[in-house]
């Protein structure tokens, strides 16, 4: 390998790091500032009154302020008066869509993972012999409906390399094939796009040069085992014909 490979290998090593990193940084600092924006004005009139100093202002104040409001809000939540207030919103004809679907989002976001995504499985999608990803989001039995829907999984077919849009299939729990990895890693190799290969609890996936599972052996396969190694047998002594030993009668004498 060359230097002008290693030094695009390192480069590329780097930008993997930083890039993420700088992304977290960039979507935490917009998010406290906005946070702490939402009680400055509010904070910065109470300074300005007390200490009168109208350009005094603390950072993080108005964050305070904000996550104590979030606070009272989740105490309330229960409340009648929160209830209430939905229902009124709910009302008013372009507020009730941008709510319902912002608390929406919300609630999904805010599941815990192990809940809105159960496993990762392998199904055959969209045509036969072709596997897609799916992550398993619950289960039913419908057979009311119908006897192929008795006994089925409601599993969501996520795009690469955006994740969060993707197709809900409806799969018979029989055909699904269970994949031994997290959510976590299921989820980062379909925004890779298949490069970040995960490293499975139980064996069997590994990437490039790792080891290959070997299947369960049945007993036609043991069978067929079981005459391909069998030693070739030693040929009967009894079955051959023995040369005959008895010697020819003699010509009598004339």
């Amino acid at each position: 390998m060359n230097w002008r490979n290693r030094l695009k290998q390192t480069l590329i090593a780097g930008l993997l790091i930083l890039a993420p990193l700088a992304f977290t940084v960039f979507v935490l600092v917009q998010v406290f500032q906005v946070m702490d924006g939402m009680f400055s004005p509010l904070v910065n009139g109470v300074l300005a009154a007390a200490l009168d100093r109208p350009d005094l202002h603390l950072p993080g104040l108005g964050l305070l302020l904000t996550l104590l409001l979030v606070l009272i809000l989740g105490w309330l939540s229960r409340s009648r008066l929160i209830h209430w207030l939905e229902r009124v919103i709910r009302r008013i004809p372009v507020a009730k869509s941008i709510y319902g679907a912002t608390k929406g989002i919300l609630e999904i976001i805010s599941q815990d993972q192990t809940e809105a995504f159960k496993r990762v499985v392998l199904i055959e999608y969209p045509k036969k012999d072709i596997f897609a990803i799916a992550f398993v989001t619950s289960g039913a039995r419908w057979g009311e409906v119908s006897e192929r829907l008795a006994d089925v999984l409601l599993v969501f077919v996520p795009t690469t390399p955006n994740p969060t849009s993707g197709f809900l299939l409806l799969v018979p729990r029989s055909e699904a094939l269970d994949l031994p990895i997290t959510v976590e890693e299921g989820v980062r190799m379909v925004i890779s796009g298949g490069i970040l290969l995960p490293t499975p609890r139980s064996g069997g996936l590994r990437g490039t040069g790792g080891p290959v599972s070997v299947p369960a052996a049945t007993p036609e396969t043991a069978a067929e085992t079981a005459v391909q190694t069998a030693p070739e047998e030693a040929p009967d002594a009894t079955s051959e014909a023995a040369p005959d030993a008895t010697p020819e009668p003699l010509s009598e004498a004339g």
